[in-house]
């Protein structure tokens, strides 16, 4: 039984270290898809080697009961837990007027009104929050108002490595983005 449940967790951490390391190279960066995937795998095991280590080395010396892969299957596990829920935000459902190419303003209304549905002039409303949270690493999944999906390549960011521009409309914050014409 015990071994079961060490081949398990170990299979539970391969599982997680490969799925972060695909959630990672998804993201934005302004690096070539080999250099994110390199950058991805040394990124992932150091920190959960040596985050790991040092952990269970510590719980270790306060406990003393159980060996030190014990430890480190129960931190390695919580680490990458924590790495998954750390990059993981959910990506801006954004939706636009037909046919729509120019730039999106994604204006913070102080009464906390949420509306992607983007008008003629380029102008969406998010609240603060969405503002706070948004880290800038994923691109917005945009819809024309026919329910058409905007393909990926037409959606341009203004930076190389976060993808939302920051900026102040009219006193208000505001993130921003392009569509480009087809």
């Amino acid at each position: 039984m015990r071994l079961n449940i060490k081949i398990i967790s170990w299979f539970a951490i391969a599982i997680l270290l490969v799925t972060l390391i695909i959630k990672m190279t998804n993201l934005p960066a302004a690096f070539s898809f080999n250099s994110r995937l390199t950058l991805s795998i040394i990124f992932s095991l150091t920190t959960v080697i040596i985050g790991g280590i040092i952990l269970a080395i510590l719980t270790n010396l306060l406990l003393k009961k159980n060996s030190f892969w014990h430890f480190f299957r129960i931190w390695s596990l919580l680490i990458l837990t924590g790495l998954h829920i750390y990059f993981y935000s959910p990506p801006l459902k954004i939706i636009i007027p037909n046919n729509y190419s120019g730039e999106i303003n994604l204006l913070v209304f102080p009464n906390s009104k949420k509306d992607l549905n983007i008008n003629q002039d380029g102008i969406g409303y998010i609240n603060e929050s969405i503002l706070l949270k948004s880290r800038g690493d994923k691109k917005p999944i945009v819809y024309y108002r026919n329910g058409k999906k905007v393909s990926p390549d037409r959606i341009i960011g203004y930076d190389s490595i976060f993808f939302y521009g920051r900026t102040t409309i009219n006193q208000k914050k505001a993130l921003t983005f392009k569509v480009v014409a087809e």
